[in-house]
């Protein structure tokens, strides 16, 4: 088993996790200051103005967009991750396949909610409030895929037990509750009625979500 392990891990997961790495190190160069405040910008005074802004501006390669892509590279590692639970031996049932699949769905659930997001903003002359949500919600997103998916890649190569998972599971938990309280917060501020919220967080955060991970 350690030698099918072995192979699983240096075949696919750190090749992903060193591109996912390359693209971080290019957010860097082109703005640090941006990358950083992304790192620690869930906890700070200043959250909701930064995650209202994230992925604003002409549709250009930014620092961002860059960030962006690589939380898409590492978000199916961590949700492998909370379904191996820290049992190793459940790490054979994923495959690159796997990966494949997660990624691939992750990535269309992201691009038709903002599709979405957008046509009901433009109907309901709400578009600027519309995308401003999805901002709020890729900062989130792209913030816990960077930390979350780093640490189940840790989580598979030290033996540690069950520790690593109850600490992503964690920060997966306080992630999630911070984006509904902040979504739900601008949403009323915004004028947007409380029925149209709870639509929109069951139909487009919540259960969409969990019905990705039961697919892996």
């Amino acid at each position: 088993m350690g030698a099918a392990l072995s192979d699983r891990l240096t075949d696919w997961m750190i090749i992903i996790s060193l591109a996912a790495g390359v693209l971080m190190i290019l957010a860097r160069f082109v703005d640090q200051a941006r990358v950083s405040a992304l790192f620690r910008f869930p906890w700070q005074a200043q959250a909701e103005e930064f995650s209202l802004q994230f992925n604003t501006g002409k549709v250009n390669l930014n620092a961002d967009r860059l960030l962006i892509l690589a939380g898409c590279l590492l978000f199916p590692l961590l949700i492998i991750g909370l379904k191996v639970q820290g049992q190793m031996e459940r790490l054979l049932l994923f495959d690159l396949a796997t990966y494949a699949r997660i990624l691939l769905l992750a990535a269309l659930y992201l691009i038709f909610k903002l599709l979405l997001a957008s046509a009901v903003g433009y109907a309901f002359e709400r578009e600027e409030e519309s995308m401003r949500t999805q901002n709020v919600a890729l900062a989130h997103f792209t913030w816990i895929a960077l930390i979350g998916g780093p640490l189940a890649l840790v989580s598979y190569f030290l033996p540690l037990g069950g520790g690593p998972y109850y600490l992503v599971l964690l920060l997966v938990s306080l992630t999630a509750i911070v984006f509904l309280i902040r979504s739900v917060y601008y949403s009323l501020k915004a004028g947007i009625s409380s029925g149209y919220i709870i639509l929109y967080l069951s139909a487009l955060e919540i259960i969409p979500l969990l019905f990705l991970y039961s697919l892996a």
